[in-house]
This record gives C-alpha cells, structure tokens and sequence, in this order.
C-alpha cells in the first residue's frame, strides 16, 4: 500500500478533508474550513499531505516565521485511523521537514500538549532521524490559553536543534 501514497505539498482542494481530519482527532484545536483553505493555498511549501490518489491520509501544517527563518514550526498533524501504513506520520513530518532544512531551516519546533504520549514519542523519534538536540520549554500557559470559561491544557514548545551535517 506504501508505494501508492505520494507526499506533496497540499492543494486547496485538500483543505476539506485536512479540516475534517482534525475534527476527527481528539485533542486537536479545530478551526475553520477558511483557515485550512487559507493554510494550502499560502503555507503550501511549508505543509504536506500523504495522498492516495484524492484521499488525504495524513497532513502536516507548519511555517518559517520572517522574523526568525531558521525556525521550522509544526503546527499541526493527524492521520487518518486505521490507514495501515506504519510511520506515516513521522514519514510525513519528516519529508516536510528536510525540505525545509534543504532551504535554511536549523530548528525545528512543535508545541505539544504534555500529556499527548504520541507526539512527545514522535517529537523525539524525529530529533533522532534529524540528527538533533531536543529542549523543551513551556511556550504557553494554561492561563494565557484560556478564556470564555473554557480550560485549555499548557502547549509545551519541543525545539531540535539541528547538528551540522557537515
């Protein structure tokens, strides 16, 4: 089944399903079909979808802020369950990620919630194929991600930084 997914950069066409994946994965912040067109249409080259044929069976979303462009930031991922293809995610994050450290990129952050187990795993099997450092640090606090009566968990930031490669 592996050799029918493509990794590529994400078409708005993709953005229905993306959305629709992240409403499908608890503990994912869900945000509007718009935001996830917007996402394909202006973060492409910094995103990825696994495909197969038209079904997205994976994405990555992630950017390089102009204010700090070595920093390659993850800033979301889900696959679809029971897809059946053992390390999509970490393959896709992964293929998103060297191309980015192909153009520049030295760092490479995420902000996780703590007690997500799978992306912390993930997060450290990616610093280990990367050939990095991990740190990590709290980005947000609860309180600041909280409003309206609602409870939003701490987003805890995971940096690798990469070794020279020389």
């Amino acid at each position: 089944m592996m050799s029918s997914v493509e990794f590529k950069p994400p078409e708005v066409s993709h953005a229905p399903q993306i959305s629709r994946l992240v409403r499908e994965t608890p503990k994912l912040d869900h945000n509007s079909e718009y935001i996830y067109a917007l996402w394909c249409a202006y973060f492409a080259r910094n995103s990825a979808v696994a495909v197969n044929g038209d079904e997205v069976l994976a994405f990555v979303t992630g950017f390089r802020s102009p204010a700090s462009p070595e920093v390659y930031f993850l800033w979301q991922t889900a696959a679809k369950s029971r897809h059946g293809i053992p390390n999509l995610g970490v393959d896709l994050i992964q293929y998103a990620a060297e191309r980015e450290i192909a153009s520049g990129a030295r760092i490479v952050e995420a902000s996780v919630d703590a007690k997500n187990k799978p992306m912390t795993i993930l997060m450290k099997t990616l610093c280990k194929r990367l050939g990095g450092d991990l740190e990590t640090e709290v980005l947000f606090d609860s309180e600041t991600l909280s409003a309206n009566g609602t409870q939003h968990h701490e987003e805890t930031l995971y940096r690798i930084r990469l070794r020279d490669r020389g």
